[in-house]
């Protein structure tokens, strides 16, 4: 028997990307929780973020822009390394 793989859950295949995104926390005033990430990977439904926002939490949703458009994405899951985290978005409003 395999062990569990996380990759086996996606549907669509990722892309290694980079570049810089700008996430803002939904609901927070402008500037107050907007942090700057770098893209490590893509898909047609998420995207995986490097970050140094260590409270951002599983189910909080965010505005993001980035060279290839903007949108909203809910948080999956979230990893510590050590004063940076990575962090699985799932998109909820396409880029437009």
């Amino acid at each position: 028997m395999r062990p569990w793989q996380p990759d086996e859950r996606r549907t669509a295949p990722r892309r290694p990307a980079s570049g810089e995104v700008h996430l803002q926390e939904s609901g927070t005033g402008s500037g107050s929780g907007s942090f700057v990430g770098q893209l490590i990977d893509v898909s047609s439904a998420g995207f995986r973020v490097r970050h140094a926002r260590l409270a951002l939490a599983s189910g909080q949703v965010v505005d993001f822009q980035w060279a290839g458009g903007s949108g909203k994405a809910l948080a999956v899951w979230t990893r510590i390394l050590g004063q940076e985290a990575e962090t699985g978005f799932h998109i909820v409003q396409p880029p437009a």
